[in-house]
């Protein structure tokens, strides 16, 4: 089965509905099989990652990927790890809560893991390390180049991923 996607605004929300294709006696029908909202706009490559995800765990109410690279350390650099938390809501549709990227910094005591970019979409703000919050809407470029970026980090196996789920 393959995945398919559309694309739709509704109340000031992105929202994308994953279909899977199915064959049926000659007919190829799209199904559809989730959605996803978020406060900004998302990328098929970037949903397609997500729903499957969601697909693995369909019935719970939350899931926290947790994406991480081996290689990344403080001294040496690398990929950094990622957080990204879904929640189901009572309509059924997912949203994305957050997407966060940590990195180290220096402290008096050694280095600290840190926010680097936060998309906080619960509370509508967005975070840059050294800068302070902004409206998330304010971070839609951002997003944007953050997104292709991690998408195709992911693609060359980059990362590692640790899925925590809450049941509903």
């Amino acid at each position: 089965m393959a995945c398919a996607a559309s694309f739709f605004i509704h109340e000031q929300k992105y929202e994308w509905e994953v279909f899977m294709k199915l064959k049926l006696t000659r007919l190829k029908r799209r199904v559809p099989h989730l959605t996803i909202t978020c406060d900004l706009p998302i990328f098929k490559p970037f949903i397609n990652l997500l729903a499957n995800a969601i697909e693995c765990h369909p019935k719970v109410f939350s899931i926290t990927l947790n994406y991480s690279n081996p290689d990344y350390t403080a001294k040496s650099g690398g990929y950094r790890p990622v957080e990204i938390r879904l929640e189901r809501k009572q309509d059924n549709r997912w949203h994305i809560c957050y997407v966060t990227e940590f990195t180290y910094i220096p402290t008096p005591f050694g280095h600290e893991s840190t926010y680097a970019i936060d998309f906080d979409f619960s509370r509508g703000i967005g975070y840059q390390l050294g800068m302070t919050s902004e409206p998330i809407a304010a971070y839609g470029p951002l997003f944007s180049l953050w997104q292709r970026n991690f998408c195709r980090y992911h693609s060359y196996d980059t990362y590692q991923c640790k899925i925590s789920i809450e049941e509903s």
